[in-house]
């Protein structure tokens, strides 16, 4: 079976999200890292929401509060990532993405 668009595209993700964290884990094990990554990432919020509707659980600025990336917090690596998530839109396509990026760490 044909690997499709999505899957392929959350596993370069999580290529480049594995370069990332054995660079910026110091102090940090790479597992403990991964694991707090994981995490905040499975946090991510499924629930759609259609054109017009008030905002819901769904609608999350992952980056709200924060000024810099610090990529040696795992924790805002992976709202980093969510936030790029959530600007796809549609909700199916980013379980997909996050899907294959857990699954390819």
């Amino acid at each position: 079976m044909e690997e499709g668009r999505v899957v392929k595209y959350g596993r370069f993700l999580a290529t480049l999200v594995n370069i990332l964290i054995k660079h910026e884990s110091y102090p940090m094990t790479t597992q403990k890292y991964k694991a707090r990554f994981i995490e905040e990432l499975k946090t991510y919020s499924f629930e759609p929401r259609r054109k017009g509707e008030p905002k819901n659980l769904g609608c999350v600025w992952e980056l709200k509060n924060i000024n810099n990336l610090n990529l040696s917090n795992p924790e805002q690596f992976a709202k980093f990532i969510k936030e790029g998530i959530h600007l796809m839109y549609l909700k199916p396509t980013s379980k997909k993405v996050i899907e294959s990026l857990v699954n390819n760490l």
